[in-house]
């Protein structure tokens, strides 16, 4: 009797032990659901492959959809109706909508950009910015527009206006001599372009990754980067954004998410091999096939948003007339994340 008493009890025992571990297993939260504004290009490929490698589940999140935009000020009027709980958009129209349109808003990392050794190297060497920039112009080879000053009095399309491509275009044509404010600003999306040139109903359109490639691949031509000649020393171009509402509402899930994108920026830029699925994470969001995303310029990963990559846009967005004054960036920068 003894002896069938000590059995039970061991089995109780062991029962008891053995739930306890499976409520220990369990989640203590259950994961955030959140909704990611993004735009079909491929520096989207960090923030799919932190969904698909399950980064974003670890850190207590799930990314129930990926709305797609055609631009970023779309996007962000989107975020701020509440329709997403964080968006894509590069530092220009962030710039833009923080202190033209009074949205208030919250730069929680980096999305992409360049290196400071990129950025250095392609100052002296025009070839080479072409491979780092995933942004480009496209024209017929037959359009007789052969530099940034030929753009002055043409049609130009760009995803939005006062955005990124506007903006370092605008910069570019100044720089070379021509006076932007005669140019045709005409907004279409990227798949639009090449169609649209080939067509002359444009003579030139502004384009990202993987549509830069995919100009020169249809017998059309990029004139230059635009992007390289606008950002000297920034690194992150790129940013992942949220409203101010929502950062101070729920600070646990813009952590999470912050670590997210840094877990996920960082195993792209351990190794080529990395890269490559990062890439091809992109195509689930870009639609392109596997061949066409890893063909296209490489997608830099920067680790942090820094003041400089916002205060120098602003700047030069003042000199082009964009912007009034220099903004807030204490207003507008969250503290990043760091391990």
């Amino acid at each position: 009797m003894v002896k069938k008493r000590a059995a039970w009890a061991a089995l109780l025992t062991a029962a008891m032990t053995s739930a306890a571990l499976a409520a220990g297993a369990a989640p203590a939260h259950a994961a955030t659901d959140i909704k990611v504004g993004v735009i079909p290009i491929n520096s989207m490929g960090a923030i799919q492959y932190a969904v698909d490698s399950g980064i974003m589940a670890k850190n207590g999140l799930n990314v129930t959809e990926f709305v797609e935009f055609p631009a970023p000020p779309p996007s962000i009027a989107a975020l701020a109706s509440g329709a997403v709980q964080f968006v894509y958009a590069p530092s220009i129209p962030i710039i833009n909508a923080y202190e033209n349109g009074g949205i208030a808003l919250k730069i929680v990392a980096p999305a992409d950009g360049y290196s400071r050794a990129d950025l250095a190297k392609a100052k002296k060497d025009p070839a080479f910015a072409a491979k780092i920039d995933d942004t480009g112009v496209c024209v017929s080879p037959t359009s007789g527009i052969s530099g940034w000053k030929d753009l002055a009095g043409k049609t130009v399309s760009v995803p939005a206006r006062g955005a990124q491509g506007e903006v370092t275009i605008a910069s570019a044509v100044k720089k070379a001599g021509g006076d932007p404010s005669t140019i045709n600003w005409v907004t279409l999306t990227f798949p639009e372009v090449i169609s649209s040139v080939q067509s002359g109903k444009i003579a030139a359109g502004f384009t990202v990754e993987p549509f830069t490639t995919e100009c020169t691949a249809a017998g059309l031509r990029n004139i230059g980067a635009p992007g390289i000649q606008f950002f000297d020393t920034e690194q992150a171009i790129g940013m992942w954004v949220t409203t101010a509402t929502y950062a101070q509402q729920n600070p646990k899930v813009v952590a999470a998410f912050q670590k997210s994108i840094f877990e996920a920026n960082s195993f792209a830029k351990k190794s080529a091999a990395n890269l490559r699925k990062v890439t091809l994470a992109s195509t689930k969001i870009t639609g392109v096939d596997a061949a066409q995303a890893l063909a296209a310029n490489p997608t830099f990963y920067p680790l942090y948003v820094t003041r400089a990559d916002i205060t120098r846009p602003a700047t030069k967005m003042q000199e082009l007339g964009f912007l009034k004054k220099q903004p807030d960036v204490a207003g507008l920068l969250m503290r990043q994340y760091r391990p």
